[in-house]
């Protein structure tokens, strides 16, 4: 047994760093913080995404976090030190104990002691109630910050809504591992051997947090938060019990003998008791109210989100891997007509007039142009490739005021779709191969949309299936994979570009498909992209969606090949009469937008080549976008607050809180 500085033998045999950092307290914690570190950086951002969109949260939330958790940590000092632990120092339980004589007797000290456990303990509990409180209430919380979300922004509004839960719990798990790292009265080891417990704590934490975050994946959030918030409550209740059977939240210890337990026996010991389980009460309570009454963690559509006087109906939702995915139609008419979209988060998927069938996406005819560039030698059978990660265009053709349609429609058979250019390629005998990540996606299109079958469907990562697709496979790529406001900037890079240039035939035409601004101010994403094309491809051409707007945030197309790119003239092809379609019909034909009459098709397909880029490409302008320094999610931001508010304009609050 090794002795004090003083030559006498410490009042406890020495605790080793083993059994430091198995103590109840300091391994329950070790465990729950990151389970629920983990869930909380990977949940809380998309819980923001279908108010805020993908982009936003992303700004500032990890340093926030840390940040969070820093206060917690300089919180947890601050009450050791005021609360009175001071009275037994960590130093004095760290085997540093003066050679002069002690200026208080061994009871004083023994008090002091106790003193100090009971501060810490009662503030680790107190803590770990309020985390699981947060968590159990943050799903009420959550929704009621998203109705201000018109008020706050974009930019604050993430970080704001956080501050009733991310940032609190973060804050919380700080506060209450700093206080598990305080020594014990009864815990007599060197100093060397504390300051290692707390290196292997922090340590440990750390990497399971990294761990967990990593290997989690995508889902439903509510159900996460659920467990989270019983499981924090479950660990307080038994730091609870293990107080009331030993004095002290340790197991059967020799040195916890003289502690003084609570007093069950009389009324009021029975009440405080009773009194201390209320959160885990009601952190129950509060899961099953969620679980059964709160929308937005119901699994489909139930009667709360289609009350009697919406202008809207949920049709169909899904928290899929992207988030929710929900099939929308309106009740009101735009030029007449009636929409239904798909919704991605804070995005716009796809969308189709319900008498037309047309899109309400003019941009999305654009890409059918790859059949119209001259200088091809078109195979027999040929073969497109159509990317989606969450694909959407936020231009709204909702305001053409194309009263045609109504004309020559009124008798038409109706119908709705997604995925216009597979679609039409698929109509005219192209096998098209589609690669989405989502499989809710697909399954709503072809459900609700009357989407035609491609000829295959994968559902995977975009990158990962153009890195593993044979080389020379297809005449035409169409790169459509905008989502939340910017693009996944992995899809971009110049990598990228050469997997997709190695997976078409020699003379196969790319259709890149992004949104961006010619603004100088707000160019840089597009002048970055526009350059890495110009690395990838010899020959480069670019379109607008609105020639009246040159330097607004809107949708641009990009043709790319190793050859020439000219155009043939786009002839409309000859409307199926009424009776044709009819026949169609009773022949079990699949009728849809490719088929119909559509005065926007053939008006975009003609009028595109009007449209241009106003600003000619100038490679010293932009960076060249590599995987090893990916930068293009940073210069999406501004334009991605143009997506937020253009969103918002188009379609009231009560609709995006309604998911």
């Amino acid at each position: 047994m090794k002795t004090a500085h003083n030559g006498q033998k410490p009042p406890h045999s020495q605790t080793m760093l083993l059994e430091l950092l198995l103590t109840v307290t300091r391994a329950s914690l070790i465990i729950l913080t990151p389970l629920v570190a983990g869930m909380i950086l990977r949940v809380a951002p998309s819980m923001m995404e279908p108010i805020y969109g993908s982009i936003f949260i992303e700004e500032l939330f990890l340093k926030l976090s840390l940040a969070s958790v820093g206060v917690g940590v300089m919180l947890g000092i601050a009450y050791t030190y005021f609360s009175g632990s001071t009275r037994t120092s960590t130093m004095s339980s760290a085997l540093l104990l003066s050679k002069s004589k002690p200026s208080r007797t061994a009871a004083e000290s023994t008090a002091a002691g106790f003193h100090k456990d009971a501060n810490l303990r009662k503030g680790i509990i107190t803590c770990l109630d309020m985390c699981a409180l947060l968590l159990a209430s943050s799903l009420f919380t959550i929704h009621v910050m998203f109705k201000y979300s018109g008020e706050f922004g974009p930019w604050k509004g993430p970080h704001l809504t956080q501050l009733f839960f991310a940032y609190p719990v973060l804050a919380s798990l700080g506060f209450a591992n700093t206080l598990a790292c305080v020594l014990r009265s009864y815990e007599r080891v060197h100093v060397r051997t504390w300051m290692s417990c707390v290196v292997i704590h922090v340590g440990a934490i750390l990497g399971l947090t990294l761990v967990i975050f990593q290997m989690a994946p995508q889902g439903p959030n509510c159900p996460r938060v659920y467990a989270a918030a019983i499981l924090v409550a479950v660990v307080s209740g038994l730091h609870k019990t293990l107080t009331i059977i030993h004095g002290e939240v340790a197991l059967p210890d020799e040195r916890l003998e003289n502690r003084e337990k609570p007093r069950v026996t009389t009324a009021s010991g029975r009440a405080s008791l009773v009194m201390s389980f209320i959160p885990l009460a009601l952190v129950l309570a509060m899961v099953a109210q969620n679980y059964t009454r709160n929308p937005q963690c119901q699994p489909g559509v139930t009667k709360a989100h289609n009350p009697p006087n919406s202008n809207f109906t949920i049709l169909a939702r899904n928290e899929s891997v992207t988030g929710w995915i929900s099939v929308v139609d309106e009740h009101t008419t735009r030029n007449d007509l009636h929409i239904r979209v798909m919704r991605a988060g804070h995005s716009l998927i796809g969308g189709m007039y319900a008498e037309t069938g047309d899109s309400i996406f003019g941009t999305f005819y654009i890409p059918e142009a790859v059949q119209l560039i001259k200088n091809r030698e078109k195979s027999k059978q040929e073969m497109a490739l159509q990317m989606y990660v969450v694909s959407l265009d936020i231009q709204l053709c909702l305001d053409l005021h194309i009263n045609i349609y109504i004309n020559i429609i009124a008798t038409t058979i109706s119908g709705l779709g997604v995925g216009i250019a597979s679609s039409s390629l698929i109509q005219k005998g192209v096998l098209v191969d589609v690669v989405e990540i989502d499989p809710v996606v697909a399954n709503y299109a072809t459900q609700y949309f009357d989407w035609p079958q491609p000829h295959r469907l994968f559902i995977q990562d975009g990158r990962q299936f153009i890195k593993d697709a044979p080389e020379g496979e297809y005449d035409y790529v169409i790169h459509d994979v905008f989502t939340g406001g910017g693009v996944p900037p992995q899809l971009f890079s110049l990598e990228a570009l050469y997997d997709i240039q190695r997976i078409m035939k020699p003379d196969g035409v790319l259709a890149l498909n992004m949104v961006g601004s010619e603004h100088p101010a707000k160019s840089q994403a597009l002048n970055s992209v526009r350059r890495t094309l110009h690395a990838a491809f010899k020959h480069v051409i670019g379109f607008k969606e609105s020639p009246e707007e040159p330097e607004a945030y809107q949708n641009m197309v990009f043709f790319a090949s190793q050859i020439p790119i000219e155009f043939d003239q786009y002839v409309p092809p000859p409307f199926p009469s009424q009776e044709e379609l009819e026949r169609l019909q009773k022949a079990g034909g699949h009728i849809d937008h490719a088929l119909r009459p559509s005065v926007m098709r053939d008006w975009i397909l003609s009028s595109f080549q009007d449209w241009p880029l106003s600003t000619p490409f100038d490679a010293s302008k932009g960076e060249l976008i590599l995987d090893r320094n990916n930068t293009l999610n940073a210069m999406q931001k501004l334009g991605a607050e143009d997506h937020w508010r253009a969103m918002r304009s188009l379609l009231p609050l009560d609709f995006w809180v309604n998911y």
